[in-house]
């Protein structure tokens, strides 16, 4: 299987390029409200967590820094590379072939090709040849039978393929924007098993990509800036076609410089830049690409709990087991029914799944039945904070400064009452007797937290694990997530999906019904009724029924300082007056109920 857990996925669809000028205007925007630059770990996290994988990835990355000196000084000839016998001889020429391309280049100083395109060609022959002189390395390494667990190498695609011919469905209404089709993507990098040959990759597809790479020629602050929205669009096309990603690596390189990219669910946060031109730029290139080589998936931004099965062409989900702690059951899916339409979000995704494991591979002659909904979503704690749900002080110890974000050990029990889970557990305790509001609210089968690592070693997914500890100031603006996942019955429809008048008047009565009795029996406000967060339930018994979801801004009323905040809250075609203006009135049933029906 392909590194990273791309290979043999479906593709989820390629995307036309967007108009440029609506491009520019959405994503600069976005550059100005998330982009944190200049950041100088960011290499860092890219690099192996354990000790043995570090330590390999640091002398293989000095030892190939080293031979690339030589090449560029003169001291040493391609044809004169060292070559062990494990490397194939079509090996050995495609190395002495990139370095005889790019060996110029950077002796010249890296002056600036015609074209981006040529800049592109440049930069991904460096990358050839440093995946062509680690393979040599991993090959010959006496260190590698016990270091590194996952060995890939990191290879570019064709830059003249990396423009798709055809378009997402449903992109458009999924985004939040008016750009209807997603962004085309200048170039794009691709994890492959290290025994690939190493040669530049055709065929791209966002599904496949393991990072985008946007090019411009122009090295000033237009250009630069121009090449860092592309690269924010084109970063959100690969979160929408890849379910199985928890975060994105992307690349910005204008001119002789390349700027590195991490992205996490609020924020980005991109290195210094690093200069082609001068050693210790390219030993710091050279150090990326031979981390991101050896790490494991999760520094990939990948997800080792949502897996496509090739033979039974379905993607295999570990969710938390409900009545066992510390276990999971495995659900099957084969069907997404919401992507992660915005690069910065909770990055929710909804499949169709079943726990019963396909006796076939899935196919449309044999499809997989689905019997319940899984939710994977990421919950912003410091939401919950400002609302009350944890005492940040509470949980720190006087002066304990940036180990704050968050406490070392906080009440993972209070988050999770205050959650989707927790809230739908406690509407389930207080109404499950209401045969009358059976299917008018989504019952929780298995979830909780989601945990990733060994049996022996399990750590939370969160914000933490993705970009490790900020400074104080980079804390205050990045919102602190922890990754939840749960599987939910029944499955409904699309409001749009109504066949009559009568039918719509039975459907919005059981929400209005299920509604009211949430806020009177279980003191829950649910904050957020729109469209699409009210479905249509057709019984196998037959018949017609309403079923109001999303609770993931609910909250219980009955809890201390719960309802008098003006944080605005809720889909903004629906939200109430008070809601949009932000008074400093307490939110009341009231609200919700102007969502509903004035809306």
């Amino acid at each position: 299987a392909e590194a990273g857990g791309r290979s043999g996925t479906p593709d989820e669809g390629t995307v036309l390029d967007e108009s440029s000028t609506q491009h520019n205007i959405y994503f600069n925007s976005e550059l100005r409200s998330h982009l944190e630059t200049n950041t100088a770990w960011v290499v860092d996290r890219a690099q192996p967590a354990d000790a043995a994988s570090k330590a390999l990835a640091d002398e293989v990355a000095l030892t190939v820094a080293t031979h690339l000196e030589s090449l560029i000084t003169g001291a040493e000839q391609p044809e004169e590379v060292d070559t062990v016998s494990a490397l194939a001889q079509s090996d050995e020429s495609r190395m002495a072939e990139h370095a005889r391309a790019v060996v110029p280049w950077l002796r010249e100083g890296g002056i600036l090709p015609v074209s981006a395109s040529t800049t592109y060609e440049q930069i991904s022959t460096f990358m050839l040849l440093v995946a062509q002189l680690l393979k040599r390395e991993l090959a010959g390494h006496t260190i590698s039978a016990t270091g590194a667990g996952a060995q890939r190498l990191i290879l570019p695609y064709d830059g003249d393929a990396a423009h798709p011919n055809s378009t997402d469905d449903g992109y458009g209404s999924d985004s939040g924007t008016e750009i209807g089709d997603m962004a085309g993507i200048s170039a794009a990098l691709r994890c492959c098993p290290v025994a690939s040959p190493v040669e530049v990759q055709p065929g791209f597809s966002y599904n496949c990509a393991f990072a985008a790479v946007a090019v411009n020629r122009d090295s000033t602050a237009k250009g630069e800036g121009d090449a860092f929205a592309q690269l924010f669009g084109s970063s959100r096309s690969v979160y929408y076609c890849q379910p199985d990603r928890r975060f994105i690596w992307g690349l910005v390189c204008c001119g002789s410089k390349i700027n590195v990219c991490i992205f996490s669910n609020y924020r980005a946060f991109a290195s210094p830049a690093i200069d082609m031109t001068d050693k210790a730029g390219r030993s710091e290139l050279v150090r990326l690409l031979v981390g991101w080589s050896l790490c494991d998936n999760d520094r990939l931004g990948y997800d080792d709990t949502i897996v496509w099965d090739s033979d039974l062409q379905c993607y295999e989900i570990s969710v938390p087991c409900a009545n066992r702690s510390g276990e999971s059951v495995l659900y099957y899916a084969s069907t997404l029914i919401a992507h992660a339409g915005r690069l910065f979000e909770r990055h929710c995704r909804c499949f169709l799944a079943t726990s019963s494991r396909p006796g076939a591979p899935v196919t449309e002659d044999s499809p997989l039945v689905p019997d319940c909904v899984i939710k994977d979503t990421w919950m912003e704690r410091d939401r919950q904070l400002s609302e009350g749900v944890l005492d940040m002080e509470s949980n720190c110890s006087e002066g304990s400064g940036s180990s704050c974000w968050p406490p070392e050990e906080f009440d993972l029990g209070s988050l999770t009452e205050r959650s989707e889970i927790g809230i739908l557990r406690k509407i389930d305790a207080r109404l499950k007797c209401r045969a009358d509001l059976n299917g008018r609210y989504p019952r929780i089968l298995d979830g909780g937290w989601v945990f990733l690592g060994s049996d022996t070693q399990l750590v939370l997914d969160s914000t933490r694990l993705i970009l490790g500890d900020l400074d104080s100031a980079q804390q205050s603006r990045t919102p602190f997530c922890v990754h939840m996942r749960y599987a939910m019955t029944p499955i409904g429809e699309p409001l749009g999906n109504v066949r009559s008048v009568p039918e719509l008047i039975v459907i919005l009565h059981d929400v209005m019904r299920c509604h009211a009795a949430l806020y009177n029996e279980c003191r829950i406000l649910h904050r957020d009724i729109s469209d699409s967060n009210i479905l249509i339930v057709r019984p196998k018994s037959g018949g017609v029924h309403g079923m109001l979801i999303d609770y993931d801004y609910a909250i219980d009323v009955s809890a201390p300082r719960q309802l008098a905040r003006p944080e605005q809250i809720g889909t903004v075609p629906f939200i109430s007056i008070g809601n949009l203006e932000r008074l400093p009135i307490p939110r009341t049933q009231l609200d919700d109920w102007e969502s509903r029906i004035w809306k």
